[in-house]
């Protein structure tokens, strides 16, 4: 219907229909059913009609990592047949799935520009539209019941009912794809005026949300784009204003949302004591004190009984269906009730995959999600595949998010989707 329909041929546009639903119905709550026979419906799309057998064996070829992320399924498959919990095992492995069908199906696709910024552009008003209809409801929500707390951080996806620390980094990603169509100056994004509205309503989003992997991530990403540009271009007022801009972003947003701070204040309290039997700090409690558990000293003590169940078995690791019984193994020796009671998981998605595959496996998934899409990233001046893959890279820290069905998904569908767009250079494609 625009100006450059004549670039996408009818496949393409199938498959950018087929993404927008696989999109559409990823956000809103309590229909899983919808969303995975979206997923399944761009799956079987990709893997049988969008091109041929040859042309995928032809992508296989130049885009390694596609074989290596298919691996490292295959190894949740073998890992939970040596499991002592099979059960356990092959229930990881189902809800791991998208690690395998998105690098096999979308992941040996070849995705032209103009398809590309289309499913950009989708993405990120979708992605706005879901924060915007959340603020709205979380708003009459905090104002009818005179709380302000249900503003803020998992309260404020209630309407979607997803785990915020999740939205927020999906947040992050609309606002790469913003800036990156505005930096190629994608016809999409003409109309200024209504991309100003969404980056606003999805940085508001991004900082009530109060996950601080995602703040840090998406200003530092703005600081580190302002300064090279500024640098590249040698224009030192435009980075002084970039920098006041973004200081008096920051204290507009600390003085009308301060319970956001809260979580940040937390980073000052990072000594634990397994035994200790005190409360978990909250970001709407008027203080934070070093007697509470926090997200930071949380995180590093659970880290500190994850690295023990690895030093077990640190080659092979402990098996995909066994990795949380022994990490409650070392919670109850360690006298961790609070880990144990609320059986936490490592916090931590690369200890998760060291516990259960050992060393191989973690190798294999570096090389294949993160190193050699890095690479060619870097080869092929990919920025904006760059941003998205240090994104997840720094959120991997701190979560597990292959232990959520929406984890998987949302990184094996960005994965994928960054090595589609690769160009093929072998002649005669």
């Amino acid at each position: 219907m625009d100006d450059q329909a004549g670039l996408l041929t009818v496949k393409d546009k199938i498959l950018y229909v087929l993404v927008g639903i696989f999109l559409i119905t990823f956000y809103p709550a309590h229909i899983p059913s919808v969303n995975v026979t979206a997923l399944v419906l761009l799956s079987v799309y990709c893997f049988f009609v969008y091109n041929s057998f040859r042309e995928k064996k032809r992508l296989m070829r130049r885009r390694p990592e596609a074989i290596a992320m298919a691996l490292f399924y295959v190894l949740h498959i073998v890992s939970a047949f040596l499991s002592k919990d099979q059960e356990e095992g092959f229930s990881w492995a189902v809800v791991r799935m998208p690690l395998f069908v998105f690098p096999v199906s979308l992941g040996l696709v070849f995705i032209k520009q103009a398809l590309k910024e289309r499913i950009l552009f989708s993405y990120a008003v979708i992605t706005t539209i879901t924060v915007l209809l959340c603020i709205i409801y979380a708003g009459y929500q905090s104002i009818s019941l005179q709380d302000a707390s249900l503003l803020y951080n998992d309260n404020l996806t209630y309407l979607i009912d997803k785990q915020s620390v999740y939205i927020a980094l999906l947040v992050n990603l609309a606002v790469f794809s913003f800036g990156y169509l505005i930096s190629i100056k994608s016809a999409l994004v003409s109309k200024k005026g209504w991309i100003y509205a969404c980056f606003f309503v999805l940085l508001v989003g991004n900082f009530l949300m109060a996950s601080r992997m995602a703040i840090t991530t998406l200003y530092g990403s703005i600081i580190l784009v302002a300064v090279w540009r500024a640098i590249q271009k040698k224009k030192g007022l435009q980075l002084g204003v970039i920098a006041v801009s973004i200081a008096a972003a920051l204290f507009l947003f600390v003085n009308f949302f301060p319970k956001t701070v809260n979580r940040f204040r937390e980073l000052a309290y990072t000594s634990f004591d397994y035994s200790h039997k005190g409360e978990e700090s909250h970001f709407n409690r008027d203080e934070v004190t070093p007697d509470q558990w926090n997200g930071a000293n949380i995180r590093l003590a659970v880290w500190s009984c994850g690295w023990e169940v690895i030093k077990q078995h640190p080659v092979f690791g402990v098996q995909l269906g066994d990795k949380v019984p022994e990490l409650m193994k070392v919670y109850k020796a360690r006298h961790f009730d609070f880990a144990y009671d609320s059986r936490r998981n490592m916090h931590n998605n690369y200890l998760d995959i060291w516990a259960s595959f050992g060393t191989v496996g973690l190798l294999l998934f570096l090389y294949g999600f993160l190193f050699e899409p890095i690479r060619q990233g870097i080869k092929t001046r990919d920025i904006f595949g760059l941003f998205v893959i240090a994104a997840f890279m720094l959120s991997f820290s701190t979560e597990t998010y292959f232990d959520r069905s929406m984890g998987n998904m949302m990184f094996s569908f960005f994965i994928a989707f960054i090595i589609s767009y690769r160009e093929p250079v072998r002649k005669g494609y």
